[in-house]
């Protein structure tokens, strides 16, 4: 008897750290984050990779749907300590009503952006600016839903 209760006190433990690994919360640190897709910038820099300076950033990408052509939208994360680590729109369906919520990002500090996404094809219905583009920030960090 002694030994049936040994495991299933086993089997309770490993499915309590099992659950605890599939559940996603925040993180923030500092580091480099690049968003590929939609976002809102905050900066008095102009576009374009040669303009670096201060600003902020908050990287909303949208839910990917195979219907429109488009690749999904991502954001990748370059921890100062610590493993990087990749945020993919495809990987997250809350219209699917399985209660996934998509994860976004804030990043204070030095960036430089663009307004499109230079023929990756995450954004290339949008010809114009529409808060769809490239943005690398170097800074202060905060992902929701990591």
């Amino acid at each position: 008897e002694k030994t049936r209760i040994e495991i299933m006190m086993k089997i309770v433990a490993a499915s309590v750290l099992f659950s605890a690994a599939m559940v996603g919360g925040d993180w923030s640190g500092s580091g480099k984050i690049t968003c590929y897709g939609h976002s809102e910038v905050t900066s008095d820099i102009n576009e374009g990779a040669d303009n670096y300076g201060p600003g902020s950033v908050y990287c909303t990408p949208v839910e990917w749907d195979y219907d429109t052509g488009l690749g999904p939208e991502a954001i990748f994360f370059y921890p100062s300590s610590g493993a990087e680590f990749e945020i993919w729109a495809w990987d997250y369906h809350p219209s699917w009503g399985y209660g996934d919520v998509m994860p976004t990002a804030r990043c204070t500090g030095n960036l430089w952006y663009r307004s499109q996404d230079l023929g990756a094809g995450f954004c290339t219905p949008h010809k114009n600016w529409r808060g769809c583009g490239i943005v690398e920030c170097h800074g202060d960090i905060t992902c929701e839903g990591c």
